[in-house]
């Protein structure tokens, strides 16, 4: 056990040191986001409440991320890892295709994702973050998701947060293959609203962007409201 003493060769008095000491819990974080593959491109949404416990931290979270024209990212988790991660992959993605006058596919950018998120779990200090990755190239869209140690796998769907466990319903009982462009972005939509409507850590707005060869497109809260109807579960 460390002594306490032994930097103190001058005999000045040093307090015990405290074995029993505890700490607070960690505060609880919250949210929802949701990724579908449909036949053209990838719908990828989220909430924008911020929460801290039992408090809302920010109404106006932004946690749907465009890396560039091919590839946007949605964050849940710690908020600075979220954030230096976005800059990261921003800066690792260019300075590859700058170097080699080649655009990378999603397959790997997913892959130098995981590389980063490995990376940092060898050190015993990971990222905390849930992430999910939507990527457009030659072969169509692509939804990855992402664990804290760097594992990834393609999906047709995903869904990450406290109100994942709502969306997954919708988005399984509504997701077929190959979908149209507006039939993915309204199961997207209902998936979220879903978890809205049921999980307190999530809500407060809709942010979603449209993800196709022409480049990501981020819908407005008019276009939101539209595609839902009815179920639109936040009010004015």
């Amino acid at each position: 056990m460390f002594n306490p003493n032994y930097f103190n060769q001058g005999g000045t008095p040093t307090p015990p040191l405290n074995t029993s000491q505890t700490f607070p819990e960690n505060v609880k974080h919250g949210t929802t986001t949701v990724a579908v593959k449909f036949k053209d491109g990838v719908i990828l949404a989220a909430d924008k409440r911020a929460s801290m416990g039992y408090m809302v931290a920010s109404p106006r979270a932004d946690k749907v991320h465009i890396i560039n024209d091919r590839n946007v990212l949605t964050i849940a988790g710690n908020v600075a890892d979220a954030q230096y991660l976005i800059k990261l992959l921003r800066a690792e993605i260019n300075i590859y295709e700058l170097s080699r006058d080649y655009r990378m596919t999603s397959e790997m950018v997913a892959n130098l994702l995981a590389s980063i998120l490995y990376g940092q779990y060898r050190r015993f200090f990971p990222y905390w973050v849930g992430l999910l990755l939507g990527g457009i190239d030659e072969k169509g869209g692509h939804v990855y998701s992402f664990d804290l140690a760097g594992g990834f796998g393609e999906e047709p769907f995903a869904s990450t947060g406290s109100g994942s466990p709502f969306a997954y319903g919708a988005l399984e009982a509504g997701y077929k293959e190959d979908m149209e462009k507006d039939d993915a972005i309204r199961l997207a939509l209902t998936a979220l609203s879903s978890a809205i409507k049921r999980d307190i850590a999530t809500g407060d707005g809709m942010d979603a962007i449209v993800l196709t060869k022409e480049g990501p497109t981020r819908l407005t809260k008019e276009e939101i409201k539209q595609y839902l109807g009815e179920l639109y579960p936040l009010k004015d």
